[in-house]
């Protein structure tokens, strides 16, 4: 099994030390298949070769000229992300766009208590796999992780949302999607809560837009039908439809690409040592943001 996108981005970072020669770091993104547009969610949006449509181009110069209007510094990146989400439709994407452009779930860091909520292994992406058709890319929830009672909800609503802004730096990712599973394995009532569940949920259909393709439940126990009959009560009927609950863990391969066992956690029996994805994940987003920082402080200096 080859390392993953993470662990080859930490052996990177590990031989370059502090620098932030941005060359080198593009040079190796490409190299180890991250788009170089995951450098900031600030810059503009790239990484497609899929041509636009005249639609497309139409909906995305009204929303920059709407945004120049309200006075709204809606990045390139979040402009495309609404109008990708609400198929170019340039007015869902506007009324959206001007509602919730300052949505800090939209621009969250990698700092401080979201730190400390990824190293609970709860949420995080899983570098390297894809669904059946290779369109997808997939994030991991294990649900028993959470406690509601104990630990933060909305820590769990900002680890969900961060994965799935990095996993929209791209055209192509903002077309695609993402896919999610959810481990129910271990999961209790002890992990439950109407208001959490409802939180979460509510989260991944549209705190951030960011389209989730499937969602693939796993290792559900036998009560589970009867929450979930309740739970799906706060989905659009569309969105609902995108839910699939697997009574065997091996029907994954029906909805993951071929080989899929290699790239999962091995809490699913798969090959992937979880603590070691998520420290990776964490360092490299530390690494990038602190040169984010370090290229604004730049370009302030340099404007005065």
């Amino acid at each position: 099994m080859p390392k993953t996108i993470f662990q080859n981005a930490a052996l990177f970072l590990k031989k370059k030390g502090n620098s932030t020669d941005k060359d080198e770091e593009s040079s190796y993104r490409t190299q180890s298949g991250l788009s170089d547009s995951s450098h900031s969610r600030a810059e503009s949006i790239s990484g497609s070769d899929r041509p636009r449509s005249r639609k497309e181009e139409e909906c995305l110069l009204n929303l920059q000229l709407a945004c120049q209007l309200a006075g709204i510094p809606a990045s390139d990146n979040t402009i495309f992300r609404f109008a990708c989400y609400y198929d170019f439709n340039h007015d869902l994407a506007r009324k959206a766009l001007i509602e919730r452009y300052d949505d800090p779930h939209l621009n969250l860091r990698m700092e401080g208590e979201l730190v400390e909520q990824f190293q609970n292994l709860v949420i995080f992406p899983l570098p390297g796999l894809m669904t059946k058709n290779k369109k997808h890319e997939v994030l991991y929830f294990h649900a028993c992780r959470h406690f509601p009672a104990e630990m933060d909800t909305n820590l769990l609503i900002k680890n969900v949302c961060y994965v799935m802004n990095e996993m929209s730096l791209t055209e192509e990712q903002c077309r695609n999607g993402v896919a999610l599973i959810i481990d129910l394995h271990q999961w209790t009532f002890k992990n439950f809560t109407n208001e959490c569940s409802h939180k979460f949920l509510k989260a991944i259909q549209h705190q951030v837009p960011t389209k989730v393709a499937s969602v693939l439940i796993v290792n559900p126990p036998r009560w589970f039908p009867k929450v979930w009959k309740m739970l799906k009560k706060v989905l659009s009927p569309s969105f609902a439809k995108r839910f699939v609950i697997l009574k065997k863990q091996s029907q994954l391969q029906d909805y993951l690409m071929d080989g899929y066992e290699g790239y999962l956690p091995m809490e699913m029996a798969g090959s992937q040592d979880s603590t070691e994805i998520v420290e990776d994940f964490v360092d490299l987003k530390l690494h990038v943001e602190s040169n984010q920082q370090v290229d604004a402080l730049t370009a302030n200096e340099d404007g005065w």
